[in-house]
């Protein structure tokens, strides 16, 4: 049984943590009260999650990965040591952490009145580098 660990996140809007995992191409699952995650036995773990992806979308082998509020109101991810070994540790984390701020960018400058004019992917030494593009009305 792979042991979980908890990764703090700066992430603490579900919506766009929710929008962001759901563009990588997730289907997540929202809990308001949490629910216990699975392991890749099919276990029920003493784990729970606030947002999770089932273990079914990543590899066959996985456990269902987490996200839970803390008490300071940002997520933690809950990882399980199989799945970080895999593909599913920081760097994966900071993809999570992209599409949330694209998200959350996106939200606020519409609220703002801003137009969205594009969206331009940059390639840069820590890796690809998004660059929204927006105008004034």
């Amino acid at each position: 049984m792979s042991a979980y660990g908890e990764f703090t996140t700066v992430m603490s809007e579900e919506r766009y943590l929710v929008e962001g995992l759901t563009a990588m191409g997730y289907r997540v699952e929202v809990h308001a009260e949490g629910a216990a995650l699975v392991g890749y036995h099919g276990d029920e773990r003493r784990e729970t999650a606030h947002v999770i992806i089932r273990r079914a979308q990543l590899d066959s082998a996985s456990n269902d990965i987490g996200f839970v509020r803390g008490k300071d109101g940002r997520y933690q991810a809950i990882l399980s040591e199989y799945d970080r070994s895999i593909g599913y540790g920081n760097q994966w984390l900071g993809k999570v952490h992209q599409h949330y701020k694209e998200s959350q960018t996106l939200a606020v400058a519409k609220s703002k009145g801003y137009i969205f004019r594009g969206k331009e992917v940059i390639q840069t030494a820590n890796g690809p580098q998004i660059r929204l593009q927006f105008v004034a009305r």
